[in-house]
């Protein structure tokens, strides 16, 4: 780990031994070294989609693209060893950027009128709702009739506050409400927290 980025590091090249940086990462197909240990994972439903991590990194950092500063993941493999750089995208420095309407939702949501955004901002936005997020999803998970008040106590903001971060959420696609006639109740429907902390 290093200031400006991540790397990670796993022996063995590609089965083929082809150069993963010569490839489409979008497209390489997926191959399982030991088909009898990724069947018993995946019948136990404790492996996802085989191939589909690379395209979610690639496209998770999509959304900051056009921000000043911006390096993609890097992808690279020799014979022996596989690579994987992540940059960071906590950018220390005040810089500005312009958001397009691709931009992902979070971002477009602290962008000025002018079009211009501070990157510190939602920089330290993104950290806060994420981790605030999680924590939501767990007490939902626990209990869908949980209300506002009660979730501003257990992860100790302001019921304000927690208000302001479901309604994003639901404007995100990543929660909503169901009304009941006597109480309502809370649903996932973010398909990457979707059921997880029931398998744990």
């Amino acid at each position: 780990m290093y200031g400006d980025r991540l790397k990670i590091y796993s022996p063995e090249g590609m089965m083929d031994r082809r150069l993963i940086q010569q490839q489409n990462p979008l497209t390489v197909p997926s191959k399982r070294r030991n088909p009898l240990l990724a069947d018993f994972f995946s019948r136990l439903g404790l492996m996802k989609r085989r191939g589909s991590e690379m395209k979610k990194i690639i496209n998770a950092y999509k959304s900051y693209e056009h921000l000043a500063g911006y390096r993609a993941p890097e992808f690279t493999t020799n014979a022996s060893e596989f690579h994987v750089t992540l940059w960071n995208l906590n950018f220390k420095d005040k810089v500005t950027g312009e958001i397009t309407p691709s931009g992902s939702p979070l971002m477009q949501e602290l962008v000025k009128g002018n079009g211009e955004v501070d990157v510190k901002e939602p920089s330290k936005f993104a950290k806060e709702f994420i981790k605030t997020s999680r924590q939501i999803y767990k007490l939902i998970s626990q209990n869908p009739q949980i209300r506002a008040g009660q979730t501003a106590e257990s992860i100790g903001l302001s019921t304000r506050q927690i208000q302001k971060y479901l309604k994003r959420l639901q404007e995100l696609g990543k929660i909503t409400r169901i009304r009941r006639r006597k109480m309502g109740e809370w649903k996932i429907i973010d398909e990457k927290y979707e059921g997880f902390f029931d398998r744990i």
